[in-house]
């Protein structure tokens, strides 16, 4: 065997390091070391060995690199390569400042060399090929900091790293300069790594893989974007690059967490009844758990054979999730639904979207079936204050039959089989739950989302249309206390018993429009009871009274609901309590 097939492992300084010339691959994660995290505990790290022993050499680890054509492609410790080189551009900054000789430097930042013709090239010993980062390196090498509107994220991390970098440094001449030459010196030939090189990209992938299995500096996602490049040839890297790109971008562009994603992914297309350990429950996948799952199940997923078309079902993935979590179906079109089931998850609510990940090929009637029991479901368990992770458990063994469904009559003994049941079992804990709903239950977006469901169901039952329709317009109001917040007097408050607590009961409450509100401040009941009747929405307007239209007119079928109150006080709000109970039962049903 050659040597040139032979891994190289070579035992670095800083200084024999950039001797030679690197270069980051634009298919490679770009730098994310914050300086306030990752930078200032190598700095820390660093700091603490020199004070301890300068003689002493400090060991920081290992990189792996692809030997092309003598520029070494980094594959694995990009980013402390990155913030070394940084810090050479510090010392040379800092240098500079105190009119230090920094030739030295110099040639370890940039040098001459020769290109494939013999032609003498000026080149930086680092060059970043991802987005606009090499040119900024080049400017923070010439100390020339780029205005921070137009950097890039990596961009703005650079400088910022770059700054912390040459501050820290600094500190070593606040008394006397020549100490930061003796630092120096230890940063320069002290601070100790080994270099892994490899003739093949492939290994060099591999290396990476083993180095990082455990999880041990690297996410699974980054992993797993490894796994992936080392299916292809070198020469399909820049589509597959494209491709990876534009999945990242889908998943930042919503502020997505990707391994949140990447256990939907699993559980939605792949769910099996053997996944899930330590008691997580069935087809549940941990995040510490997702690349051991990937390399496990090669052949089900099938990304050997077809990397490019196991990315394009990633991206599928990814953009109807971030459709599901902002309201729209999987197409990517507004779904009342969905943007109902968000309203009342809160923003950062996500469990739904396994159920849904699954359903994204069904036909818009199917889908919005699933989904409207789906809100249905959640309603129950969120009033009732079930924890969101046996939610997660639940939805994730539901794919196992859901992913099976073909057809509405399927989908009808899917909802038979496992929402309707545990809707059922909520019963009577979401009766004795809602009686005694208040304010305080309730976070703000969720107390609005019911609200908003109660009135525009009485509203729209009024006219005789029972579709869905989307709740924005009841969002732009404002949450009337028909018994007063703040009671005019003490005496007032004095009348009512229990005035504290029946204040912000569910029965108290009731949307209205903002210039109405303003109008009628802390009045009376009988007051204020005038100012309601001119609401639009008939769950307001109707304390007043009651409409009666002939003879079995939807106005009279809603009114059975309804009543229209002459006074305010305990019995009242508990009686419009039971009212508003009753009314939930109707809107929030499994169909």
């Amino acid at each position: 065997m050659s040597n040139s097939s032979k891994y190289e492992f070579i035992d670095l300084t800083v200084e024999k390091c950039f001797s030679n010339f690197f270069v980051v691959p634009d298919y490679q994660r770009e730098y994310v070391w914050e300086a306030d995290k990752q930078v200032e505990q190598l700095l820390t790290d660093i700091d603490e060995a020199y004070s301890a022993d300068s003689k002493k050499e400090y060991f920081i680890g290992s990189t792996v690199v692809f030997n092309n054509n003598g520029s070494n492609e980094l594959i694995d410790g990009q980013q402390r390569t990155t913030t070394l080189f940084l810090a050479l551009c510090a010392f040379k900054s800092v240098f500079t400042e105190y009119g230090i000789d920094h030739a030295t430097i110099d040639q370890c930042i940039a040098n001459t060399t020769l290109d494939d013709d013999g032609n003498d090239v000026h080149k930086y010993h680092l060059l970043l090929q991802y987005e606009d980062a090499s040119q900024i390196l080049e400017q923070i090498a010439n100390d020339n900091i780029p205005p921070e509107d137009s950097l890039t994220k990596s961009g703005k991390l650079l400088v910022a790293a770059y700054l912390r970098l040459r501050d820290f440094i600094a500190t070593y001449c606040k008394d006397d300069p020549s100490e930061v030459k003796k630092f120096f010196m230890y940063f320069f030939r002290k601070i100790k790594f080994i270099q892994i090189s490899t003739p093949d990209i492939n290994d060099a992938l591999k290396i990476f893989e083993t180095v990082n299995d455990r999880g041990v500096g690297l996410n699974p996602m980054d992993l797993l974007k490894n796994l992936i490049f080392r299916q292809v040839p070198r020469e399909k890297f820049d589509k597959l690059k494209d491709k990876w790109r534009e999945l990242i971008s889908i998943l930042e562009s919503n502020n997505e967490k990707p391994l949140r994603f990447l256990r939907y992914f699993i559980m939605s297309n792949f769910p099996q009844a053997d996944q899930g350990t330590h008691g997580t429950g069935k087809n549940i996948i941990r995040e510490d758990e997702i690349y051991k799952w990937m390399t496990d199940h090669a052949a089900l997923c099938d990304y050997e054979k077809k990397p490019i078309e196991f990315v394009n079902l990633l991206i599928d993935n990814a953009k109807a999730f971030v459709y599901f979590s902002t309201g729209r179906d999987a197409k990517g079109q507004p779904n009342v639904y969905v943007k109902n089931i968000n309203r009342l998850g809160g923003t950062v609510f996500r469990q739904h979207i396994i159920p849904l990940l699954t359903a994204r090929n069904f036909s818009q009637d199917m889908f919005d079936y699933l989904a409207r029991n789906i809100e249905a479901y959640l309603y129950y368990f969120l009033i009732t204050k079930e924890q969101a992770k046996a939610l997660e458990k639940n939805f994730a063994e539901w794919n196992l039959d859901l992913c099976t469904v073909s057809d509405l009559k399927g989908l009808n003994d899917f909802v038979a089989k496992h929402i309707a049941p545990e809707v059922a079992e909520k019963e009577i804990e979401y009766r004795d739950t809602f009686h005694r709903l208040s304010q305080s239950d309730l976070q703000v977006f969720r107390l609005r989302y019911v609200l908003a469901k109660l009135s525009q169901y009485v509203d729209l039952a009024r006219q005789g249309i029972f579709t869905a329709q989307m709740l924005d317009s009841y969002f732009d109001t404002d949450i009337e206390h028909i018994l007063p917040f703040t009671p005019e007097s003490d005496d007032a408050k004095a009348k009512i018993e229990d005035y504290d607590r029946m204040k912000s009961m569910l029965g108290n409450l009731t949307l209205i429009e903002k210039p109405i509100n303003r109008s009628i401040q802390n009045k009376s009941f009988e007051d204020k009871v005038l100012d309601y009747h001119k609401s639009k929405y008939y769950l307001t307007s109707s304390l007043k009274e009651v409409d009666v239209i002939g003879n079995n007119t939807a106005v009279n079928r809603i009114g059975k609901f309804l009543k229209e109150f002459a006074h305010w006080d305990k019995s009242t709000i508990e009686e419009r309590q039971n009212l508003l109970y009753n009314l939930s039962l109707e809107i929030w049903k499994i169909e």
